[in-house]
């Protein structure tokens, strides 16, 4: 097996590679194809650069690892894809199987040299949904930090005549278009931005982090077919949106929201409906909802309502250089943040 780390790739052969996890979805995501990656490394991490760790037998690409190396005056760290939560890690076909494991463990060595290379201070994975992650650890243990996350999942059926959701959830979305909510496509950036100060707001009333303003308006404008930007109207007014992200079989739950007082009217089903009967169309089998804050908060529950099921994976943090630790203490946890933002390099109970 041939393994090379790289800035570039062939991105046909690429995007083939990951269209193909179609098939048995739930591996590749819209987070690895090439319009969020180059997000990640000019708009979310400006002056970092990308990397592919490549697994090639026989001249047949087999795995690829993506990640960006985040590099600012204070911080090199090496993550795969570590930006507000989006797994990475080793793509592979048959991951479990022995040579789909003899991959993920190429794969990973290759990604710890090439963070060694580039004299990272540490590296995260975040492991692909339901990756067994002893491979990992097989190949660059000990891990510093490994900890277990959930995402929750929902599976698309193929017959449009077919609802993934369960019978209260149906009724709700019934009933929600019946008391006057349409769905449509955002149309213009100024849309967006009208739906963006929903979400901002639902965000702070939860305290929870916020995606930026420009952060999503580039995505607005680069996802294509990857994007489904959708409006929720009521008398003539947005009241909610959602944004979706599709790729490789799977739908990803991206960033919805909802004017706190037209909650009741349920719009954020209608929306979710329409998503996934758009992705339905795309080929996608699988509703990625993401993770939440926690298993007790009201967005699990949410997805929970919705049929989502819990699905694990990890978050694994390398540490590379002797004293790095005490790097990170010495930034603090309000520099780190200012630093790079939204990425996860360490967790900060380490440095507290």
């Amino acid at each position: 097996m041939e393994v090379v780390c790289s800035t570039d790739i062939d991105l046909r052969e690429y995007v083939r590679f990951l269209d193909a996890f179609g098939a048995q979805p739930g591996v590749a995501l819209a987070y690895h194809y090439p319009f969020y990656l180059k997000f990640l490394a000019d708009v979310a991490y400006p002056n970092s650069t990308l990397r592919f760790v490549t697994a090639r037998n026989g001249g047949s690409l087999v795995g690829v690892m993506p990640a960006v190396n985040v590099q600012t005056p204070q911080v090199n760290a090496w993550l795969s894809l570590a930006y507000f939560g989006p797994n990475g890690g080793a793509l592979v076909q048959d991951s479990r199987n022995a040579d789909g494991r003899a991959t993920v463990c190429a794969l990973t060595t290759g990604a710890e040299a090439d963070a060694r290379g580039r004299a990272c201070g540490s590296m995260t994975i975040y492991t692909p949904l339901d990756a067994d992650p002893e491979p990992y650890g097989a190949a660059i243990g000990p891990i510093d930090f490994d900890l277990a996350r959930l995402s929750q999942c929902v599976a698309i059926p193929a017959d449009p005549e077919q609802s993934p959701w369960p019978r209260k959830v149906r009724y709700d979305i019934r009933r929600a278009a019946s008391l006057g909510v349409t769905v449509r496509p955002i149309e213009a950036a100024t849309e967006l931005d009208a739906i963006w100060e929903l979400y901002r707001a639902g965000c702070e009333e939860a305290g929870i982090p916020i995606k930026p303003r420009d952060h999503v308006r580039r995505l607005y404008e680069s996802a294509g077919d990857h994007g489904v930007f959708l409006a929720a109207e009521h008398d003539g007014e947005i009241i909610a949106g959602l944004i979706c992200l599709q790729g490789g079989g799977v739908l990803s739950y991206y960033l919805p929201c909802t004017r706190v007082d037209k909650r009741s009217l349920q719009p954020g089903l209608l929306l979710l409906d329409r998503a996934v009967a758009i992705a339905r169309t795309a080929g996608c089998r699988i509703l990625n909802f993401e993770g939440s804050p926690g298993v007790e908060s009201s967005v699990h529950r949410f997805k929970a309502r919705c049929g989502g099921q819990p699905v694990p994976y990890r978050v694994l943090v390398k540490l590379l250089r002797p004293g790095i630790v005490n790097d990170y203490r010495a930034l603090t946890k309000d520099g780190l943040r200012r630093e790079a933002p939204h990425a996860f390099v360490i967790p900060f109970e380490a440095i507290a």
